[in-house]
């Protein structure tokens, strides 16, 4: 009896049986346009004669057409800082988000932009991981964010200031990359 033609179709079977099943499955990209209202709620330090420090974070709901409906009406908590020049308004800043779907699932994310605080803040929006389905995400697009201060509470001693804001945040194109 001939053992080789059963052993090599088991070898065979047993290495598909083996490989990873995110190896096997396509990724799906998802392009998608997408904004959100938030509130943000934080400080203000002046950190030099014509500077200021904004550190803090927004929170809020994405409205999203992935025709999926996997991150419409997601909540997003975003962290950041933001760096204000006082004297021409000019201002960058960073932060990580979270973005959590109906089904809880979540995609993390970082976030970077420049701007004049007058007019928005743009930059770089980049996906880094997710839980459930969202395993494994990444991608991004240009993200812009808009305020507006709508309350402030100053520290006469420090000259610290509690602000809360509010705003809008779009995302005009951006790519999600599923496995």
């Amino acid at each position: 009896m001939n053992f080789r033609i059963p052993m090599l179709a088991f070898l065979g079977v047993l290495v598909v049986a083996m490989t990873p099943l995110h190896s096997v499955i396509a990724a799906e990209e998802i392009k998608m346009r997408a904004t959100a209202t938030w509130q943000s709620k934080g400080s203000l330090f002046l950190t030099g004669e014509n500077e200021a420090l904004f550190v803090g974070g927004f929170n809020g709901i994405i409205f999203a057409d992935d025709g999926l409906g996997n991150f419409n009406a997601a909540q997003l908590v975003c962290p950041g800082m933001m760096d204000i020049n006082l004297k021409n308004d000019e201002m960058s800043g960073q932060g990580r988000c979270i973005i959590t779907n109906a089904k809880g699932h979540r995609v993390f994310a970082k976030w970077q932009c420049k701007g004049i605080a007058t007019q928005g803040c743009k930059g770089d929006f980049d996906l880094l991981a997710g839980t459930g389905p969202f395993q494994g995400v990444s991608g991004g697009g240009e993200f812009v964010l808009r305020s507006a201060m709508s309350k402030l509470t100053a520290d006469l001693i420090s000259g610290d200031i509690d602000t809360i804001g509010l705003g809008i945040a779009a995302w005009p194109d951006l790519t999600v990359k599923l496995r």
